[in-house]
């Protein structure tokens, strides 16, 4: 079976569109195949009520595009065992947008639709993605009907098409299986009411889901408190495409005198590195005040921003004092993999992040890692000690300390760095596939045990 890289080029990666019947709440359908690799072959969605052994109908229901998940739809759907149709509400990540966390126009720089069957759903907001309306899709219940799925797989619970679809997979009697990012971190945190409210209705929706992607333990926590059943638990990571983070970082270790001259930083800093959105809750001025400690005896330490926000002006203005300071800007996909293969240690200061998928990257990229106790992926990612430390969210002092350790000790970075690479092998698309092919084959042992077969 051919496995697709995210990485394929752009000239073998031509669709082949399928003809299909207009339907006024479904705006496109689409296939991809990759010509290259022989292994790999277009398959037309399989019959409803084929005989047994034919693939199993899968949907999945996504809100947009999003590049971290594009790579495993391409993987998912050369599974044998899965016939997969991807449902979006909105081409939104697919386009050229304004995203309000960069503050700026971005355009991602790997392709997000190909590879894969996919429809676009009729979406009825028209403005800025935000909120629960934001994606306001009454045909995805027509869809699950006509369709005749075997299972739908529900990205969240947070708008009101994700809602359309529990209610239109009850009516035509197809299971979901819900993947969502919360986690128990931030959970007694909130009010009474609202956490009562939501014991009810979530308890409510969770009982009636006939399966969970768990993906870290910070998840599965979240999905117990509301009364989830933890025999319907199966494992499925936040992902990144670890192998190409991975082979272009090694490359952009070897260069990284040259690359980092391009942005005018010493070849022999230390360089700290914070990548993400210049934005509140990635407290990114926490590195400035930790620098500030630690620059007296560590005169070579540096820390890259590489990344674009609201932020930017504030932590520019209190640069004075301080030397070793870069901003990099926004960095797109194809870009990321030098900026961590210049950098020695990657920090995430965060105090609200449900998971962190630069954790993800820059330890398929061989980095040491600093998380805050306020990140899931700490939970999951950072084993202290072997690939990194976890400090409290906010304490100065215990950040400083945790990368002056990383920054005194070349031999530390090198053997946690390894490490990270080692325990990122568990959190790849590898597992992403394995979670959903056992998920959907519990479900349709469930249904073999109800119809008495």
């Amino acid at each position: 079976m051919a496995v697709l890289r995210s990485d394929s080029p752009p000239e073998a990666c031509r669709l082949n569109r399928q003809t299909v019947m207009p339907d006024p709440n479904t705006m496109q359908v689409s296939n991809a195949s990759f010509p290259q690799d022989p292994g790999t072959q277009f398959r037309p969605p399989a019959e409803p009520g084929a005989a047994e052994g034919r693939p199993y109908r899968l949907a999945i229901l996504v809100s947009h595009p999003v590049q971290y998940f594009a790579p495993l739809f391409r993987r998912l759907a050369q599974q044998p065992e899965i016939d997969l149709t991807v449902l979006y509400c909105s081409l939104y990540g697919a386009k050229t947008v304004k995203d309000p966390g960069f503050g700026m126009t971005i355009t991602w720089d790997i392709p997000l639709l190909e590879g894969y069957r996919y429809k676009e759903l009729k979406n009825y907001w028209r403005g800025q993605p935000k909120g629960f309306f934001s994606y306001i899709s009454p045909g995805v219940i027509t869809e699950l009907r006509k369709g005749a799925y075997d299972a739908v797989i529900v990205f969240g619970w947070g708008d009101l098409t994700s809602w359309l679809a529990f209610a239109g997979a009850s009516f035509t009697g197809v299971p979901w299986v819900l993947y969502g990012d919360s986690i128990i971190l931030y959970e007694d945190g909130k009010g009474w009411l609202k956490q009562q409210v939501k014991r009810f209705v979530l308890g409510t929706l969770f009982k009636k889901t006939s399966a969970f992607l768990t993906m870290g333990k910070l998840n599965r926590l979240y999905y117990r408190r509301y009364g989830a059943s933890p025999d319907k638990f199966f494992f499925m990571p936040y992902p990144v495409d670890n192998q190409f983070f991975h082979e272009r970082a090694m490359p952009a270790k070897r260069r990284r005198e040259e690359l980092r001259a391009q942005h005018g930083i010493p070849s022999g800093a230390v360089l700290v590195l914070f990548v993400g959105k210049l934005v509140a809750r990635k407290r990114p001025q926490d590195l400035l005040a930790a620098l500030q400690i630690l620059q007296p005896s560590i005169p070579e330490l540096a820390i890259a921003f590489a990344g674009e926000g609201e932020l930017r002006a504030s932590l520019e203005a209190r640069i004075s004092g301080l030397k070793n300071i870069y901003m990099l800007g926004f960095k797109n996909q194809t870009k990321l993999p030098e900026v961590y293969g210049m950098a020695d240690i990657l920090v995430l200061p965060s105090s609200e992040e449900n998971w962190g998928l630069v954790l993800n990257e820059a330890m398929a990229s061989g980095m040491p890692v600093i998380a805050s106790d306020k990140t899931g992926a700490a939970a999951d990612l950072v084993k202290s000690g072997e690939n990194g430390f976890v400090y409290p969210c906010g304490k100065i002092a215990a950040l400083a300390e945790a990368i002056r350790k990383l920054a005194a000790d070349p031999d530390l970075r090198q053997r946690m760095g390894t490490r990270s690479h080692d325990i990122i092998q568990d959190f790849g698309y590898e597992k992403c596939l394995e979670g959903i092919v056992r998920a959907v084959k519990f479900i349709d042992r469930q249904k073999r045990i109800e119809n008495g077969e």
